[in-house]
């Protein structure tokens, strides 16, 4: 995948009351339009959504797949309950496509579900979910990296616009629309479950599937930076191969997030004057060219602009085990 020089756009949505619709399944697309006359004609990138009143969530959308891949498009499900759920019966809805979910498909407590257009693939190393975003053995579930339920659903997500709408067995509707994309490979990120915001994704991967999104949402009135761990050993052997930084800004902020080696020679872009929110995003050790950095020590500079001018800088190092 090519490092991106683009990480985050904000994206604005606008909440609804919870709603209870009795329309069957196969006209979900055009109640959609019913309620949205012209839903691709407001600015921003996401749309007005109707939320059923469960604690599952739609909470990412690949809409434009890595590449030219689009076999590569998939959603992801968020459970924001503390007890697991059943979905099945429950039916997921894209354009004339509807996907009925199976008996005993169970999103854990505090969990994810990958609803995958393409899930799995043969040979196993062809283009699919699993082979992307898994360990290419063919079969989903058989890797630490796989410890998440996916199932393939039928979709074709555009990235110019679309909608997708999720039905639980009461009839219950859930619907996200978008009205553009957030660049190559990068996924369009719920800030909160609980909220009705979204962001395109700050990972250094271009999305999350199956983990806490990259961004989340607070505000202050000065500029908060926190590194966890710090040293960190971006190795591969999966122990603190990752730094999160989490950061508190004042409201209206456009935020620069970049790393510096100790000549000051710049190693990586993270954010560059861009529109955020609070929240949190990780860097995997790997610089702008997508090579991982040496052992060492960095600077961690970080500025916001807009309704204050604020600067920190913070010390990294990169250490190894």
């Amino acid at each position: 995948m090519h490092p991106r020089t683009k990480v985050s756009r904000r994206i604005t949505l606008y909440s609804t009351k919870y709603m209870r619709h009795s329309l069957s399944e196969g006209f979900i697309f055009l109640f959609l339009f019913s309620f949205f006359p012209s839903p691709f004609l407001e600015t921003g990138f996401a749309q007005p959504s109707i939320l059923s009143n469960n604690n599952v969530v739609i909470n990412e959308v690949q809409a434009n797949e890595p590449g030219s891949y689009t076999k590569l498009e998939w959603v992801e499900l968020y459970n924001d309950d503390s007890i697991s759920h059943d979905l099945g019966g429950w039916v997921f809805v894209c354009k004339e496509d509807t996907t009925p979910i199976p008996p005993n498909t169970i999103i854990p407590a505090k969990g994810f579900l990958i609803l995958a257009r393409q899930l799995l693939s043969n040979p196993p190393d062809s283009i699919s979910f699993e082979g992307w975003w898994g360990d290419r053995s063919g079969v989903w579930g058989d890797s630490p990296e796989e410890n998440y339920p996916a199932l393939q659903a039928e979709m074709g997500l555009t990235n110019s616009g679309g909608a997708i709408a999720l039905i639980d067995p009461d009839k219950n509707v859930q619907t996200f629309t978008w009205d553009q994309d957030c660049g190559d490979g990068i996924s369009l990120e719920r800030v909160s479950p609980d909220q009705d915001n979204w962001l395109c994704c700050a990972s250094s991967g271009k999305s999350t599937p199956g983990k806490k999104n990259s961004i989340s949402t607070t505000y202050s009135e000065n500029l908060d930076l926190s590194m966890e761990p710090n040293p960190f050993s971006p190795d591969g052997d999966g122990f603190e191969d990752e730094v999160t930084f989490r950061y508190t800004l004042p409201m209206m902020s456009d935020l620069t997030l970049k790393i510096y080696d100790i000549e000051g020679r710049l190693i990586k872009t993270i954010f560059d004057g861009e529109s955020q929110v609070s929240g949190e995003v990780t860097w995997d050790g790997r610089d702008n060219d997508n090579r991982y950095v040496r052992i060492g020590i960095y600077v961690v500079w970080v500025e916001v602009k807009g309704n204050s001018h604020k600067v920190k800088k913070m010390t990294l190092v990169v250490a190894k085990k």
